[in-house]
């Protein structure tokens, strides 16, 4: 399994059209390393029959105990499990939504106009702001049967992802989605600072602050009740935020005004650092997609699995940016694979030794010296068609009509085959065009047309 692993990981460093291109024999798009670490059909069957969760154990939808991420098994809470518990994240902290690819026929598949990723399955992500490293991860399932509280399911999201980083000084980021008066005041009381843009119809913003008119661009007004500011912000349009930890207090920023002659940007606090913090976990999702597996698949699960896996060698990476200097640092690139050399070498293979069919030796196939040997099972000849007239003459073939099948077998039969190459061929003409001609279905059949267009004349 960990080779197994280690091909799918290698399978988003080197990225081919078709899962059965990176065992081709061409030599032109040939990847060598797929087949010394295991065959194309055992990879096949592996993914296949891999399965997370006993399937005699589910309980169909229509059952009141249903569990609708059964199919994922306990490897899958396991792994999320192991995000926050081997990592001590930065004081700021953002939520975010992420989205997985997935057409299918799904109960909890949704459609988000807005993203990048129109149809496929939701999930609420906790990301450190400082390094995009993911925290916690919760997948949308549909509408509950159990009521949210009086505050709203909005609400009980943002405590369920919290709450494990309570009383710790934490700062949340978060957009107009989450972000409301009372969520902001109860963290506050967990010792949880939070800031984040809000819908001017929540409950709690003032309608005086609604009311107050802004005429020209980066005109500010506010108001604040306790720890709580609130904060009117005029950009293309009137952006309200609010905040327990910033003020609206006008900083400059690096970005230049091209509006002001190139004069650096002032913004209020509260703006600026919201967009410094709040775009982690687009980062980790940019991080995850730029190696995103290709393998294509019917079942949900197996796709989501994949991406965790992902997820988790992009928090590895991290990890180790984390606890190595700067510029010793790899590239994610050489990151994974290294990760794959170690993956193979812990299983007890090693990169180097072939295990599957090799790619052709076209320059010794030309070159080297080659000898006829016979075919043989114990004192019994064998014969098998020809590498060479076989697949040529087919090709020369006139088209089948509909309904007409292949009555005789193409090319020649031999017992002769090449002791260096180890292929079958006829003595004559096939053993001399094999090892003089590059193409060498293309010569013999130019041969073949030659000799039929003498024998005419």
């Amino acid at each position: 399994m960990k080779k197994f692993f280690a091909i799918v990981i290698a399978m988003a460093i080197i990225t081919q059209m078709d899962i059965s291109e990176y065992w081709t024999v061409n030599p032109v798009t040939s990847t060598p390393f797929f087949p010394s670490v295991m065959s194309r059909d055992r990879f096949l069957l592996l993914l296949a029959f891999l399965h997370l969760n006993d399937n005699d154990k589910y309980i169909p939808r229509e059952v009141e105990d249903h569990e609708p991420l059964f199919k994922l098994g306990p490897l899958y809470h396991r792994i999320l499990t192991k995000f926050r518990s081997v990592y001590k994240p930065n004081q700021a902290l953002a939520i975010d939504e992420s989205m997985v690819a997935w057409r299918g026929n799904l109960s909890f598949r949704v459609y988000s106009p807005d993203k990048p990723v129109k149809y496929g399955l939701k999930a609420y992500v906790l990301c450190d702001s400082e390094n995009a490293y993911c925290l916690r991860f919760k997948l949308y399932t549909g509408k509950k049967s159990v009521q949210p509280s009086e505050n709203g399911a909005t609400y009980d999201l943002i405590m369920d992802l919290m709450r494990n980083y309570f009383e710790k000084g934490h700062i949340l980021y978060c957009d107009n989605y989450y972000s409301s008066p009372r969520l902001f005041m109860d963290l506050w009381v967990l010792w949880t600072g939070a800031t984040g843009t809000v819908r001017s119809y929540r409950k709690g913003i003032p309608d005086k602050l609604k009311k107050a008119q802004l005429s020209n661009r980066v005109d500010t007004a506010t108001m604040s009740y306790g720890p709580l500011s609130c904060l009117k912000y005029l950009d293309a349009k009137a952006v309200y935020l609010i905040s327990t930890t910033d003020t609206s207090v006008n900083v400059e920023t690096r970005r230049p005004d091209f509006m002001r002659n190139h004069e650096a940007k002032v913004r209020p606090s509260m703006v600026h650092v919201y967009d410094q913090k709040m775009g982690a976990v687009d980062r980790s999702n940019q991080m995850v997609e730029n190696y995103k597996l290709g393998i294509k698949t019917m079942k949900w699960w197996k796709k989501l699995f994949f991406h965790i896996i992902n997820i988790a060698i992009v928090n590895s990476y991290i990890l180790y940016k984390e606890n190595c200097s700067f510029n010793n640092a790899m590239v994610q690139r050489h990151f994974r694979r290294k990760l794959v050399e170690q993956l193979i070498q812990s299983s007890g293979g090693s990169i180097s030794t072939p295990l599957g069919r090799p790619a052709p030796r076209v320059l010794e196939r030309l070159t080297g010296r080659h000898f006829l040997d016979k075919l043989m099972e114990g004192e019994k000849p064998l014969h098998r068609q020809c590498i060479v007239c076989g697949p040529a003459e087919r090709e020369m073939l006139p088209p089948l009509r509909p309904g007409e099948k292949r009555k005789r077998r193409c090319g020649h039969m031999t017992s002769y085959k090449c002791r260096q190459c180890n292929v079958l061929l006829c003595i004559s003409p096939c053993f001399e065009i094999y090892h003089t001609k590059q193409e060498f279905l293309l010569a013999y059949k130019r041969s073949r047309l030659s000799s039929n267009s003498s024998t005419e004349e």
